[in-house]
């Protein structure tokens, strides 16, 4: 059998890398963080935090509709929060621990519906007075006048300016934390404080809306979606209105929320 010397064997000079102390350097780099490696940040990702904040806020600002929905916590007080926003006014529930409230403003019309908490005392007593008003509130809206001091406070929920560019703060130095999927949405995360002045999730791609804000670590969540999305506002049936000065007699319910649209709902404590 005749045999060739050296048959198979490659003639192919051995390829070598490049040994340069810069790509030492980010070979440690992507085994020591796990991030040298990843593809560099682009658009708004690559902006700083305070940056993608304003920016958001000023997304906000300019929207023309929005759904806010989840649940917000104020010391004790726990509300779950459904409102539907455009600058011509708004709709939706406010719903605590024992009731549900719904609000509807039109322009500077603002009908309330809840149940007989919302005209009780303080106390949770009730009384030949509170059972009257349960009778007559029994699926009807009561019409508030803007004089009443408690129109300025329950018309806060159904403000965009409020619920949105006033409502969202973030307290402290901002920092830049990854990215979250909100709805479906990538998004990226602002913090402040390490999220003791509360988190901010903005949307990555197209126009950089909030699209969750966390204002502490245990003051729930809330998600905004459905930015510039139209929505009907329909006046209630006059069959379906009480009015507010007979269940009143002028005085405001005892059960008063703060100033800010964040502060207590009417009939709880």
């Amino acid at each position: 059998m005749i045999t060739t010397p050296g048959a198979g064997l490659s003639t192919v000079p051995p390829v070598r890398l490049p040994q340069t102390k810069t790509t030492i350097a980010l070979l440690a780099a992507c085994v020591l963080t796990g991030t040298a490696c990843s593809k560099a940040e682009t658009g708004l990702g690559a902006e700083s935090a305070d940056s993608i904040a304003g920016k958001s806020k000023t997304a906000a600002a300019g929207a023309g509709a929005v759904h806010v929905q989840g649940v917000w916590k104020i010391q004790s007080q726990q509300f779950r929060i459904d409102l539907r926003l455009k600058r011509e006014g708004g709709v939706g529930t406010v719903v605590t621990a024992d009731s549900t409230i719904e609000l509807l403003r039109i322009g500077e019309d603002l009908f309330v519906r809840g149940d007989a908490r919302l005209y009780q005392g303080r106390d949770g007593r009730g009384g030949a007075d509170v059972e009257q008003s349960a009778q007559a509130l029994r699926d009807k809206f009561v019409k508030v006048p803007p004089a009443d001091p408690s129109y300025a406070r329950l018309s806060g929920f159904t403000r965009m300016q409020d619920m949105i560019t006033d409502l969202i703060r973030l307290n402290g130095k901002l920092k830049k934390d990854g990215r979250e999927n909100v709805r479906g949405a990538e998004s990226l995360k602002v913090v402040a404080d390490r999220g003791r002045g509360g988190e901010l999730r903005v949307a990555l791609h197209g126009i950089p809306f909030p699209l969750k804000y966390i204002p502490s670590p245990n003051g729930g969540a809330l998600e905004l979606f459905e930015y510039n999305q139209d929505f009907p506002l329909v006046l209630p049936k006059p069959e379906d209105v009480v009015d507010y000065g007979t269940l009143t007699d002028g005085k405001e319910p005892s059960g008063k929320p703060s100033d800010k649209p964040g502060g207590p709902v009417p009939g709880t404590d």
